[in-house]
């Protein structure tokens, strides 16, 4: 059971991770833009989550027009079963607005076998004021959460952590062009590692539309999020 917990933290931090550094070919960022959003996703996307194979949960991604913005809504689950026993149900949700590039708000919530956790974000006075269960935390106007969705964090060196409410300095090496599935086929994406406090691997495609993520648990198990749907209903190019 401990070496079962110790897999699903690191199964927190992978969740809790963004990017960083420039990648090998031009990204363009999904921003904060719900027109450019919707061209790059449509108006929401959804990953399959697998562990050594085996599903065990999903991860979906609402994207809406806001006043002056763009809303985006996130909702999380798994359940881990033994003998038809569940032995560790996680969900967790968050819910921000976006005004141009810029977060203005956020809230989540992390639900870990009962235990509850929140975060919140505020726009004040040219900073965003960051409130988790450890105390409050503040960054300029610019940093992006840890949701993965939005590319233009990729020249970041600093990320809000939407589970703990830290601010995480960041580091992500860029491993070159492969090939990921997706439900339009095999797509050209690009590899990120990434390095320091936190051990994850993500594939972007050349328009900046996240395609897939991975990771090993604490107990050496693949973790894997699988695009289910990750482009528009019609148009958006899967080169």
């Amino acid at each position: 059971m401990r070496t079962r917990l110790r897999l699903f933290t690191g199964l927190l931090s992978a969740l809790t991770i963004s990017l960083i550094s420039q990648p090998s070919y031009a990204v363009s960022s999904a921003s904060g833009n719900y027109a450019a959003v919707h061209a790059l996703y449509g108006d929401h996307i959804a990953f399959d989550i697998y562990r050594n194979g085996d599903l065990i949960g999903e991860q979906t991604v609402d994207f809406k027009k806001a006043e002056d913005g763009l809303a985006v809504n996130i909702d999380f689950h798994l359940k881990i079963k033994a003998l038809y026993i569940t032995f560790y149900k996680m969900t967790y949700t968050s819910k921000s607005l976006w005004k141009g590039d810029q977060l203005v708000a956020l809230s989540t919530r992390t639900d870990r076998n009962g235990k509850i956790t929140t975060v919140t974000a505020d726009s004040e006075k040219g900073e965003l004021v960051v409130k988790g269960p450890e105390g409050t935390a503040s960054a300029p106007l610019g940093i992006y959460p840890t949701n993965h969705w939005n590319a233009g964090v990729i020249a970041s060196k600093q990320i809000v952590n939407t589970i703990n409410g830290h601010i995480n300095d960041v580091q992500l090496v860029s491993k070159g062009v492969e090939q990921v599935q997706t439900e339009r086929g095999s797509v050209a994406a690009t590899h990120y590692k990434y390095e320091g406090e936190i051990k994850n691997d993500v594939w972007y495609d050349a328009q900046g539309r996240w395609l897939h993520m991975q990771f090993l648990g604490d107990d050496g198990s693949l973790i894997e999020f699988r695009c289910r749907k990750c482009y528009p209903a019609s148009g958006g190019s899967a080169s």
